[in-house]
């Protein structure tokens, strides 16, 4: 409770202003009253924006996942009388991992599955409603950050504005490829809170038709699972991915690997077992929760090479078959969406590579290159011809392997396409075929202050939500915040366009008859086509642009797997005598083993 409660103190600090009184503010729903808490509006040197918020924190959505609902769909909260909601509720277990300028507050509390609603008291009656996913690679983080405020983004937007806390990690994400530990459980919550929010928004002054859920990295990835998992149709008519989504490498694990990961857990902390159900079992009954963290992000890190291993699997219930088969099916929930990226957000790997990075970016070069090899070749392939094309694509052909070269930002860029511009460029081609709306950004502006770490990192990953949320306007709690007036705009409009979507479904009205001002049209933010490929840049000037890494991207989404399934049958080819044809078939009886394809090795 002590770090709840300086939770609290800190996220009023800054520019709100807690009121104190007996006029606390209340709504009444269906189970009861809920009590919140009100916050002065008050931006410095800017009483245009002064207004008041009412907040009403830590409201349970879904019973405390302990014994037996541990790994196991979450089951709705009832609860009657008087709620006071007036401190944050608990992040659900995560380690102690700070990132940047943001603070993580490690917690070991299942009691975690509540969200927070932020409504301005000039809101009108029936307004539109945004929906914050945090992302945190699916093992950390939580709905409101101390750093960033919800209570600005609503107050600017005009919207109400809802943070949830899902469940993380091993207890979020263990699955065991079947119905006794299917997995998703941390999306399941998400979509539970969605359902909380539909059937009760209306008691604090919303609409439940115009909702609109945005994310960031895995929160983005998952307002995409949304998007897929028919649970989720309409719940929301909006969807905004902030660098994430589907098929971005890191954000789905197949079903197969993911047994493997659970047994292996299983055995880390004393469970192992030989049946799904009686590792289940065992698991409900583990008590302590600082070994199921530290066993997670230590233990299975060493045995399978990777932090990232506990994420969403194909369950056959909350996501009912691969994503590139659902697109093909046009199986999307009807959304309009906002799928972007950020320009440097490959610097994400350096930070997360040398996590005491220093304040001037590292030189790499070509015998580092080199011994990054097998990190780049579990990411993307084993083939050596691919990791090849890979570099050849993107080192400066001008230098190459030479002493004062250096691949930082070879590395960066091609890191970001693979992770972030590129699944986006599939994700948004995909909508667009099934007839759903979408508009595009690429933020390519470079913050004057960095939440995610030193300057050189430039638009790395994270650095769009300090405009979404604000922070220009703000300022940082406890840390200098330097800004520009034209990153004060530039939030602005940028909270703008995201309300504007949950409101009318278009990022450029903020109601349906309103109109566009001779300067608004200049830079209206069109459609996304597959023709045009347009996009937003978004910068305090926010033009408009054609082709995000469209050439990039076609390398990646087309013949990269291209590339791979070549060389994969060249080596079948070898071993069988066979050609392998292009649907999997061989022709034995055309092929010898010196006809077969040569792939050069390393």
């Amino acid at each position: 409770m002590m770090e709840a409660s300086l939770t609290t103190v800190l996220f009023l600090a800054c520019c709100f202003v807690p009121a104190f009184g007996d006029d606390s503010p209340f709504v009444t729903t269906s189970q009861g009253r809920i009590v919140g808490t009100t916050l002065q509006f008050r931006p410095e040197g800017r009483p245009e924006l002064h207004g008041a918020v009412d907040a009403y924190l830590g409201i349970p959505y879904a019973e405390p996942p302990v014994g037996p609902l541990r790994l196991r769909p979450p089951v709705a909260k009832s609860w009657s009388g008087e709620l006071q909601a007036t401190k944050p509720g608990n992040p659900c277990p995560q380690p102690k991992m700070n990132w940047g300028k943001l603070t993580q507050i490690s917690s070991l509390v299942e009691d975690c599955l509540v969200l927070d609603v932020f409504v301005p008291q000039q809101v009108p009656s029936g307004a539109a409603v945004l929906v914050f996913i945090h992302g945190g690679g699916y093992f950390m983080g939580q709905g409101t950050f101390k750093e960033f405020s919800p209570a600005t983004t609503a107050a600017i937007g005009d919207v109400i504005l809802v943070t949830m806390n899902y469940r993380l990690g091993a207890l979020g994400f263990l699955s065991t490829g079947d119905d006794v530990i299917p997995g998703n459980f941390g999306l399941l919550d998400q979509q539970l809170a969605l359902k909380w929010i539909r059937d009760n928004i209306q008691a604090f002054g919303g609409d439940p038709e115009r909702v609109a859920i945005f994310g960031e990295s895995a929160g983005s990835a998952s307002v995409n699972h949304q998007m897929l998992s028919p649970g989720s149709a309409g719940l929301f008519r909006g969807a905004i991915m902030e660098s994430g989504n589907v098929h971005s490498p890191w954000a789905t694990i197949e079903t197969e690997k993911a047994r493997k990961i659970a047994f292996a857990l299983g055995k880390l902390l004393g469970c192992e077992r030989d049946t799904s159900e009686e590792l289940l079992e065992c698991l409900q009954k583990v008590e302590d929760i600082d070994y199921i963290i530290k066993s997670q992000q230590e233990g299975l890190a060493k045995e399978f090479g990777d932090a990232i291993l506990l994420v969403p699997v194909v369950d056959g219930n909350f996501l009912p078959s691969p994503p590139a088969e659902l697109y093909a099916k046009s199986a999307i929930n009807d959304a309009v969406s906002i799928i972007g990226s950020n320009a440097d957000e490959g610097n994400l790997w350096f930070t997360m590579l040398f996590p005491d990075i220093s304040d001037e970016a590292p030189f790499i070069n070509s015998t580092t290159y080199e011994a990054f090899g097998p990190i780049f070749e579990s990411m993307i392939s084993t083939e050596h011809i691919v990791t090849d094309a890979v570099k050849l694509m993107y080192t400066d052909p001008t230098c190459i392997d030479g002493p004062g070269c250096n691949y930082v930002e070879a590395i960066s860029q091609m890191i970001g396409d693979f992770w972030f511009a590129c699944p986006a460029d599939k994700t948004a081609r995909a909508y667009t075929q099934a007839g759903r709306k979408v508009y595009r950004y690429f933020m390519t502006h470079d913050p004057t202050t960095k939440i995610s770490g030193p300057s050189w990192l430039k638009a790395n990953h994270e650095e769009e939500l300090p405009f979404v949320f604000g922070l220009p306007l703000v300022g940082l709690p406890s840390d200098d915040y330097p800004t520009t007036e034209d990153e004060v705009r530039m939030s602005i409009q940028t909270i703008k366009y995201w309300s504007n979507l949950a409101k009318t479904g278009n990022p450029n009205l903020s109601s349906l008859d309103a109109e566009l001002t001779d300067e608004e049209i200049k830079t209206e933010w069109p459609l996304f086509t597959v023709e045009g490929l347009e996009y937003k840049d978004l910068t305090p000037d926010m033009l408009n642009g054609r082709g995000i890494k469209a050439r990039e991207c076609r390398f990646w989404n087309e013949f990269v797997p291209q590339l791979i399934k070549t060389a994969e049958d060249a080596k079948k080819c070898k071993e069988s005598g066979s050609r392998w044809t292009q649907d999997g078939s061989s022709e034995s009886e055309t092929c010898t083993k010196d006809k077969c394809p040569e792939v050069p090795e390393k």
